[in-house]
């Protein structure tokens, strides 16, 4: 089926141009009480289109709206699309992009554990309308929400590295999978310590695109697949949504297959360590001390705060390989949450040009993050009476002491810390956003572009 998208705006004069009885169409608006208000949504019969199409009236008061009130307007249109259909956009004089991101976006359905599955609707666009790179976001965001929001139980380590196989073999990325012994020899003493209560066995999952490209990037991502909070256990409510824990490493890897798909002229190399944080007679317990890749030593005083702790293993090791850039990106402290929202992803970094490229690639997402400090005098926070470093600062600025103690591992690289445990969950909390994997995407274009200097 054909349907246009008719903007109705406050301009709109020349009806003539796409409605073919004038006087019907002014008593059917009439009838159904539309007045044009913006997000007013009302479908008209093909009878009275000129090309005899079934046409979608939107309200919309002018189309000077800036991106994110389109996409969100994308959004409402699609959720209207009950069927298969191929969309044409007549009229609108605005950017036209964020509303057919939004068309997209708004027919994603998780239904693999319902009985009863709802028919998918294909929604295509007239080949006036440019949308390769539209549908390649949106099948990255989708692989992205799938892999977040299926069941823990079912998400295995080996699960997820199958489907990060599945989602790269046709791109050039090179996978190293590496798994415990690998992780024992090489010294990965945080991902192996979270591991240990869990009867599922911890990996290193490396993903390698453009070794060779002047500009390298290391992009490590939070691949808790389950967390339970250890011995520090969590309440049953706090557990509801802690199989998207691992959020952080399918936003990776997300981000890594846009890349490679379009093949931007940047290095990239995506590391994600993958466990469970159970808790059983062989878990960690707090007062434990763990060694880090870099010989520095951790007080684990709450099992909870672990994923800092797999973090710093991967940072660590990605800092070995001297790249231009580090950046992490991970679902990693409820005080983000009390800081900035449940919309917003916090933004930490050691370089101000780095952090300015940054936040200019999340106006460009319509991902809003935020910046906040390095505050170096809150490092005595997380002062330890028998090691390096203990797991967790207090309860005030939790999302600072948490930064620092991952800065603890970067050497001297620059680099950008992503704290979205707010943002990476939908409004009821147990569903996943995707959030993450376009501003990376748009950052790794800003750095192909020269505004970031060596």
């Amino acid at each position: 089926m054909n349907i246009d998208i008719l903007f109705f705006e406050s301009s709109f004069q020349k009806k003539e141009e796409f409605i073919d009885n004038q006087e019907q169409f002014e008593e059917y608006i009439s009838t159904h009480s539309f007045e044009g208000k913006d997000k007013d949504l009302l479908f008209l019969p093909p009878s009275m289109s000129i090309n005899n199409n079934k046409t979608l009236l939107v309200g919309c008061e002018d189309s000077t709206k800036n991106n994110k009130e389109l996409l969100e307007l994308g959004y409402l249109i699609g959720s209207k699309l009950k069927e298969s259909c191929e969309l044409s956009i007549l009229n609108f004089k605005g950017e036209f992009e964020p509303v057919i991101l939004g068309i997209l976006l708004s027919q994603y359905n998780f239904d693999k554990y319902q009985s009863k599955n709802k028919d998918k609707n294909e929604i295509t666009f007239s080949d006036s309308l440019e949308t390769k790179g539209l549908l390649e976001k949106r099948d990255a965001l989708f692989w992205v929400k799938d892999l977040i929001n299926t069941p823990a139980f079912d998400r295995s380590p080996e699960y997820f590295i199958e489907q990060v196989e599945a989602i790269s073999s046709n791109k050039e990325i090179k996978l190293e999978i590496h798994d415990k012994k690998w992780l024992e020899k090489n010294n990965f003493g945080g991902v192996l310590g979270v591991s240990q209560g869990s009867v599922r066995e911890p990996y290193f999952l490396i993903g390698k695109y453009n070794p060779d490209a002047k500009f390298q990037i290391a992009l490590i991502g939070k691949g808790v697949l389950f967390d339970s909070g250890g011995l520090s256990l969590k309440s049953p409510s706090g557990m509801e949504t802690m199989k998207t824990d691992m959020s952080g490493a399918a936003t990776a890897w997300g981000a890594i297959n846009l890349v490679a798909q379009n093949k931007i002229d940047v290095g990239l190399t995506v590391y994600t360590p993958l466990v469970e944080n159970m808790p059983s007679g062989s878990a960690i317990r707090p007062g434990d001390v763990l060694t880090i890749r870099n010989g520095k030593t951790i007080e684990v005083l709450n099992t909870d705060a672990e994923g800092r702790l797999i973090m710093a293993d991967a940072l660590a090791y990605a800092a070995e390989k001297k790249p231009d850039i580090i950046c992490d990106i991970a679902t990693l402290t409820g005080a983000a949450v009390g800081a900035l929202g449940l919309d917003v992803g916090a933004l930490f970094s050691n370089d101000y040009d780095l952090q300015s490229a940054f936040m200019k690639a999340s106006e460009k997402s319509l991902e809003p993050y935020h910046p906040l400090p390095l505050y170096s005098d809150y490092k005595k926070l997380i002062d330890s009476d028998i090691a390096d470093m203990k797991n967790t600062g207090g309860r005030y600025g939790g999302a600072i002491t948490a930064a620092l103690l991952l800065q603890e591992f970067i050497d001297d690289n620059k680099w950008i810390h992503l704290d979205i445990a707010g943002p990476a969950r939908s409004d009821n909390r147990k569903g996943a956003t995707g959030f993450g994997v376009l501003s990376l995407y748009e950052f790794f274009k800003i750095v192909t572009t020269g505004l970031l200097e060596n």
